[in-house]
């Protein structure tokens, strides 16, 4: 039996209805993605340097990292959505605190830090219709201890309001360095608040969470072993408490799901070659994400996410969203295939 089965209409529909009244944290890497469209038959040298200039006829700008899953939840319905990170004071983060706050967001804990710290962007070059060398901001921020104080101040201030909290990590001089991830976790276990976790580098890691990761960063994890049978590694993990359940997007060839004590294979939803798999992870963690606060087992929140993902992948030159048409539609399409 085709396993999105296990997903209806009718789930879907409760689902997008519950997270009407649901309130989600993010805490993690607030990032700008930047796609700066170069008209090439624009030819001139610059005066002052002789070198070649070019031409940026079209700007676009979008939430990328933890805000683009903020911008996903949004999308999707979820009701309220608080975030918690730093920006820099910088244009790029004026445009950033600018979006967020356009979807209706909660971003009084989004702090400015004046020293030290450049807004994640990634500015990306788009010409004759393909993405040349990125230039990238923020890459070697400074966490200060007044700003990690605050947020997590804040974080503990708010935690019970919350019906879940996603953690997001993607910048290695990001916002988890020095004390903040340790600080992060005391938070963590001393409240009951379910927290699901997706972190890019193997020394950032946070127990008793749900935890979504892809197939490249649970190698340098060590819970992934080609080869050889991964359930021993990661079961022990799950029975030992450091994670409550796990997916691994294995990219084009689906999520493996470890829940209790199976292992479930999701594949893609259908076979489709991707136009840009910018902001897929993001997407796959949402709808992770919304089928958990909704009541839904791992199984039916990681189809959600799946669908989720497949969809913005479709979406090329944008740090993309979902919507709930958009994954109706494409459930629809599976069932009846």
């Amino acid at each position: 039996m085709n396993i999105y089965h296990k997903l209806s209409t009718n789930d879907l529909k409760d689902v997008f209805s519950k997270i009407t009244s649901k309130k989600v944290a993010v805490i993690g890497d607030f990032c700008l993605d930047a796609y700066w469209f170069i008209n090439s038959s624009f030819n001139a040298l610059s005066l002052e340097t002789g070198l070649p200039v070019n031409h940026v006829e079209k700007q676009n700008y979008f939430p990328g990292g933890a805000a683009n899953i903020v911008n996903n939840l949004k999308s999707l319905g979820v009701g309220n959505v608080d975030v918690y990170g730093v920006i820099g004071n910088d244009p790029f983060g004026n445009e950033l605190s600018r979006q967020l706050n356009q979807i209706n967001c909660n971003t009084k804990n989004l702090l400015i830090q004046n020293v030290d710290w450049n807004t994640h962007t990634y500015s990306k070059p788009v010409l004759n219709g393909n993405e040349i060398n990125r230039m990238d901001f923020g890459v070697n921020n400074s966490l200060l201890n007044d700003t990690e104080d605050k947020l997590i101040h804040a974080l503990k201030k708010n935690i019970n309001d919350y019906d879940l909290v996603i953690i997001n990590q993607q910048i290695t001089k990001g916002l988890h360095q020095n004390s903040f991830p340790k600080n992060l976790q005391e938070v963590i276990d001393a409240n009951n608040v379910d927290f699901i976790s997706d972190c890019r580098n193997k020394e950032v890691e946070y127990s008793n969470t749900f935890l979504k990761t892809n197939i490249h960063e649970a190698i340098q994890k060590g819970l992934f072993i080609e080869g050889d049978s991964v359930q021993p590694i990661i079961q022990k993990k799950i029975d030992e408490g450091f994670y409550k359940k796990i997916v691994i997007s294995q990219e084009s060839k689906g999520c493996l799901v470890f829940s209790e004590k199976e292992i479930i294979q999701i594949p893609v939803p259908r076979n489709v070659k991707p136009k840009d798999t910018v902001g897929g992870g993001d997407s796959l963690l949402t709808g992770i994400s919304i089928g958990l606060i909704s009541g839904c087992d791992m199984i039916q929140s990681t189809l959600i996410g799946c669908l989720s993902a497949f969809v913005t992948i479709q979406k090329p030159f944008q740090t993309g969203t979902v919507n709930p048409d958009e994954i109706m539609l494409s459930l629809k399409q599976i069932i009846n295939q």
